[in-house]
Parts: C-alpha cells; sequence; structure tokens
C-alpha cells in the first residue's frame, strides 16, 4: 500500500503515553455503571479506568453528518436516511444527545493516555461503506486526531481505503456469527491487512490460525470477551488487544495500575 498520511503527522511521539495494557473498552466503558453505549460519559469512564483503548461505532446520516451508534435503525429511523437533527430528538438514557464525531474527537484529544479504535459501520452497501471511511478520515485529519485513532470493520474496500489514506493500525473484523473466506490467515495477507479483531469464537474455531497470524506478525484482537474463563484464554493465548464489555474486570484481572 502507498501511505500518504502518517498516523502520528502532527504530533511528537513524546505526547503520546498511551497506557500499555491489552484492554480494549467495547462501545466505551459502559456497562459496568449503566451508561449508554458509544456515549460521551462511557468514553470517559474508558479513560478513567486506564485502558490502553476504547471502541466507538461511526456511521453517516442522510445530511452528511457523522455519528457515534451502533445501530443501523433507532427510534424507527435508519441512520443513513434520517437527519442528525432528527435524532437529537431522542436523548440518551443519561441526558446526553448522540455525539458527532466531532464532538467524540474533540472529547478524545482532551487525553493522551487512551486510544479511540473506530469501528467504521460498513454493512450497508460498498458505496456508503467507501463514502463514510472518506468522510471519517477527512474529519480525523482536519482535526489533527490522527495520533489518537485506529481503525476495523468488515467491508475489505474501505478498510484498505483507510490503511492507504492514514497508514494507522487498520484490523479486518470479518462478520458476526458467519465465518467468511477473507478472514482465513492467507487472505488476510494477500488483502494487505497487518491486523484482525474476529468475534471470540472465530480464534476458538481455529487455533491453528493464532499460530499463523502470530508467525505473521498480524496484531491480533478479540471481541466480545466478557465472560472471566474466556478473558483467561485469550490472556494466556497472549492476544494484543482484548475487547470486553467489562474493562475493570479486565484490568482488575491483568493487574494494570495506571501511573
Amino acid at each position: 500500500f502507498l501511505v500518504v498520511v502518517s498516523c502520528a503527522m502532527g504530533v511528537s511521539a513524546q505526547k503520546m503515553k498511551f497506557h500499555k495494557n491489552c484492554v480494549i473498552s467495547h462501545r466505551g466503558a459502559w456497562k459496568e455503571k449503566g451508561l449508554p453505549q458509544n456515549s460521551l460519559a462511557s468514553w470517559r469512564e474508558a479513560v478513567r479506568l486506564g485502558v490502553h483503548g476504547s471502541e466507538c461505532d461511526v456511521h453517516i446520516t442522510a445530511d452528511d453528518s457523522l455519528v457515534v451508534t451502533h445501530d443501523v435503525k433507532q427510534r424507527g429511523l435508519r441512520v443513513n436516511e434520517a437527519t442528525y437533527a432528527e435524532f437529537t430528538k431522542y436523548p440518551l438514557k443519561n441526558g446526553e444527545k448522540m455525539p458527532t464525531f466531532r464532538e467524540y474527537l474533540a472529547e478524545v484529544m482532551k487525553q493522551n493516555r487512551t486510544k479511540l479504535i473506530v469501528d467504521v459501520k460498513t454493512m450497508i452497501s460498498d458505496e456508503y461503506s467507501l463514502r463514510l471511511s472518506k468522510a471519517i478520515v477527512r474529519t480525523i485529519e482536519e482535526m489533527g486526531a490522527m495520533p489518537w485513532c485506529e481503525f476495523l470493520g468488515s467491508n475489505v474496500k474501505a478498510l484498505q481505503y483507510i490503511y492507504e489514506a492514514t497508514g494507522c493500525r487498520t484490523a479486518y473484523l470479518g462478520k458476526y456469527k458467519k465465518e467468511l473466506p477473507e478472514m482465513h490467515p492467507d487472505l488476510v495477507r494477500a488483502n494487505g491487512f497487518k491486523a484482525v479483531d474476529y468475534q471470540d469464537m472465530f480464534y476458538k474455531a481455529h487455533p491453528e490460525w493464532i499460530k499463523t497470524f502470530k508467525r505473521r506478525r498480524v496484531h491480533l484482537n478479540a471481541w466480545t470477551v466478557n465472560k472471566e474463563e474466556d478473558m483467561d484464554w485469550f490472556l494466556k493465548h497472549k492476544f494484543d488487544y482484548i475487547t470486553t464489555d467489562y474493562p475493570a474486570k479486565l484490568i482488575e484481572k491483568i493487574g494494570y495500575k495506571a501511573k
């Protein structure tokens, strides 16, 4: 790939002191304190806990607003067919409105210890996926937020675009509960990906993939690892990242103390 933008552009490496642990909070640290998923409150809680990274989901609305939310359809509205103003009529359970991606990035950039793992929600169509990917990259560049960001998603061409445009770690996600040919280590390499983030069940079904990925120095993440015995399994296999709805439990398990 031709990398046209450096992931660390504009920020000296000395300023970035990200926590050195494997914990990635899933949609922020929301579950353990009953916060809304993908809210600014759940992001702040993830930062407070000292996780290395916190994942968020990004969609684009009909009026080209980037929003941080997971589901394609909410309150009877499809995200890609409604305007952002329509969603602001329905506050989150803590009173926040659905955050825009710009608002989320502004909050992320207030600190330098926790990374933002951007899940590019690319399930609607190839056209939507590329439009969304370009808008995400453009917004991050405009805000100077690239050093804080990594990416993941399920659309191969969209992810290839993101990696070419940013040079940041970009993980192939595969698909929920469905094994795809593109998830095989050989096709991961053929598509140019150096990181994967598969649902936990696929690693257990293919332990040989773990060995192959490690031999090829592919960065390994697993989602969503919530049971204690599963946390132990992925820790035993020395995964680079473990994505969980229970980051406080995993932080405690590994004995990490934020400095």
